[in-house]
């Protein structure tokens, strides 16, 4: 295409751009320009097109395109057998983040083993206000990483032939209550307002409320958007064996929150993570201890989340699987627990002599 360019601008400006600047330097400013102007060109008709879809439509259409590209949970193995190279060569990778599962914390941790510049953090909401912005140099990103469902348009932007995509799920119980003190402590939020001065109980049966009621396997099976979940005619069993087959079939690789230093490991060995070291991020301000919540409030999370929790189940069980596949066992854990304190503590000493300085600094100036 550059060439092109170059041929088309020296045949028309001539020697126009003999100067100061000089013949080639003029050239190269326009050609950056042409390409600034190509880099967000969309198809606008198919992006219509996709969005006057039924979500119901958007969701065969996705998982379609996953099932063609996605490098499953097999190919995961081989590649860790092969010590993979760390790096994005011919696909995708997709962070699948479900709120309130340790995902800001995983989100730093993807970002930092890519080049900052294949990597775009964007949640379904922004994407479908700005899609131009999904792409770069007139590419799609590499690494997407967001809250996202199964009926966004991210899919639908992708240009390499293949995909990673991974997850991470947690106990349903505790989610909800996570997702509750995360709001109650969050004004910058738009559920805030609702949720400041509700108990509970009240929370978690707000109708204005969403991700309280399965809303890791409705946000999985694209059920989450315009409240599609409480329109949807299939029981609770074929919604468990619809969820559970999307985990298990149309995700490379998941994780469990409360086994989240487990799934990193897996992550390095299959797909050539360099560096999983870690701080925790995004820790709820207000934490509401599990212990105090009445039985009866404890029974209506557990009954709004029957298919979270067989979601839950089923992942747990295919998870401790998976990590043995890999050859890994507690041992591989506390080595890297280990390691990864030190991490920590060499963090903490470095923002304790950062402080400690500045304030030292401080005094002398005012002192003086």
């Amino acid at each position: 295409m550059k060439k092109a360019a170059y041929q088309l601008l020296e045949s028309t400006v001539g020697q126009a751009a003999n100067g100061v600047l000089g013949k080639q330097v003029w050239l190269r400013s326009h050609i950056r320009r042409i390409l600034l102007k190509q880099q967000f060109t969309l198809d606008k008709d198919r992006l219509d097109r996709w969005y006057r879809l039924p979500v119901e439509e958007r969701n065969q259409q996705n998982n379609a395109l996953i099932d063609e590209r996605l490098l499953p949970w097999r190919v995961m193995v081989r590649r860790s057998q092969k010590k993979p190279l760390p790096g994005l060569a011919g696909f995708h990778v997709i962070f699948f983040h479900i709120p309130k599962t340790g995902g800001t914390t995983l989100d730093y941790l993807t970002a930092k083993n890519y080049r900052i510049d294949f990597v775009q953090q964007v949640n379904a909401p922004a994407l479908d206000e700005h899609v131009a912005g999904a792409f770069k140099n007139k590419r799609a990103y590499r690494a997407y990483l967001g809250h996202y469902e199964l009926n966004d348009v991210v899919y639908q932007l992708l240009d390499r032939p293949k995909l990673v995509q991974f997850t991470m799920l947690r106990e349903p119980v505790s989610r909800v209550v996570s997702y509750y003190d995360y709001l109650r402590s969050s004004p910058n939020h738009p559920k805030y307002p609702i949720a400041k001065d509700l108990t509970l109980a009240e929370f978690v049966q707000h109708p204005e409320i969403d991700e309280v009621e399965n809303g890791q396997s409705y946000r999985i099976l694209g059920l989450l958007k315009h409240g599609l979940h409480h329109r949807c005619q299939q029981s609770e069993k074929a919604l468990i064996d619809a969820v559970t087959h999307q985990l298990e079939h149309r995700f490379s690789l998941f994780g469990l929150t409360e086994r989240f230093d487990d799934f990193l490991i897996m992550a390095q060995r299959t797909l050539g993570w360099p560096d999983i070291f870690y701080k925790r991020l995004n820790e709820s301000r207000v934490k509401t201890d599990k212990r105090t919540i009445p039985a009866e409030t404890l029974e209506i999370i557990r009954q709004r989340n029957r298919i979270d929790s067989a979601l839950y189940e089923f992942a747990t069980r295919l998870f401790d699987q998976r990590f043995k596949r890999l050859g890994l066992d507690s041992e591989d854990t506390q080595r890297f627990q280990a390691a990864n304190q030190s991490f920590v503590d060499l963090l903490q000493w470095h923002q304790w002599r950062d402080t400690d300085n500045c304030d030292s600094r401080q005094d002398t100036r005012y002192s003086a």
